[in-house]
């Protein structure tokens, strides 16, 4: 799981890691006091899932912005070594591996 750091006002949650598919990456506290959200990983695919309450999950993927991508299209998986943002109000965010490949160095920043 991942480990949670203050860096002054951004909540970093790093090292998350996963083996098989579904793991759970990264896992946050109370997010509701950010609305901006950043998402990278050095190694296999991942999925974002949200909670508006703080227990129950959205069942599909959150769409993800791909700052690497020529095109403006949404994506709900990532690459590995690619920069992923988006916004939202939400009470907690679940980072899922997706697929086989094993997710290394995981890290999800959030700012407001």
């Amino acid at each position: 799981m991942a480990t949670q750091t203050m860096l002054g006002n951004v909540l970093s949650f790093a090292a998350g890691a996963g083996v098989n598919d579904n793991d759970v990456v990264i896992q946050t506290t109370d997010v509701s006091m950010y609305r901006e959200f950043s998402l990278q990983a050095t190694a296999g695919a991942m999925d974002v899932m949200v909670s508006l309450d703080g227990t129950h999950y959205t069942t599909a993927p959150l769409s993800l912005i791909d700052r690497g991508a020529t095109t403006s299209d949404p994506v709900i998986v990532t690459a590995a070594n690619r920069s992923y943002a988006f916004f939202g109000t939400f009470h907690m965010l679940r980072v899922l591996q997706n697929g086989a490949t094993a997710v290394a160095n995981a890290v999800l920043l959030c700012s407001k």
